[in-house]
């Protein structure tokens, strides 16, 4: 009877490490890091987003890809990609994402100073933070908080994070490292939502 009962054990224990490891390697997979090259990334990313609007004209769907690529530049991540779709997310499926999903928590409004310092200093510990403006029948945007300073905002009179951000319908204003006033202006603060990566 031992005998058994000891193979049942070693099985049991074996099932439960292999469990462990595969719950390891899972959460690997989909841990957020900073992209060590990533200010270098982003710049070329700018460059050629703006080449490619250059190229197609006024074709927001060919050139949109680079709004859910920015996370994975940056962050590693790749939330923001559509298998489904197989390409990465615009703004308002990124929305629609974030207000789903368990693995990204909401910080605040744009308009709160304390969760635009909390972004800034999660984005400062290699956390993934995005700022979004859900798509309300007129174009939605997403703009990602990169590591950096907190700036004085004359338009937002708030101290506002880094970010970086790719306009579908004005290209010409993308941009890398600058505060996220940029991105949105006053009127559209109370809609604006800061969320973070949970790991």
């Amino acid at each position: 009877m031992r005998r058994p009962c000891r193979k049942l054990f070693i099985n049991s224990c074996f099932r439960l490490l292999m469990t462990g490891y595969a719950v390891l390697f899972f959460s690997s997979a989909n841990a957020q890091s900073l992209n060590k090259n990533w200010k270098t990334e982003l710049e070329q990313a700018l460059t050629d987003y703006k080449k490619c609007k250059n190229e197609t004209g006024d074709n927001p769907q060919k050139c949109s890809n680079v709004t859910g690529e920015v996370l994975k530049i940056v962050y590693n991540l790749n939330d923001f990609y559509s298998s489904q779709r197989s390409r990465y997310m615009v703004a308002k499926e990124i929305a629609e994402f974030l207000e789903d999903n368990t693995e990204w928590q909401l910080l605040g409004h744009a308009y709160e100073q304390d969760a635009l310092e909390k972004a800034q200093e999660l984005a400062n510990t290699k956390r993934a933070v995005v700022a979004v403006l859900p798509d309300k029948g007129d174009a939605g945007h997403v703009s990602v908080i990169l590591p950096g300073e907190l700036a004085s905002s004359g338009t937002w009179g708030f101290k506002v994070p880094n970010s970086t951000s790719f306009f579908v319908h004005d290209p010409q204003n993308s941009y890398v490292g600058k505060a996220l006033s940029y991105a949105f202006t006053r009127n559209m603060i109370k809609d604006v939502l800061l969320f973070a990566r949970s790991y």
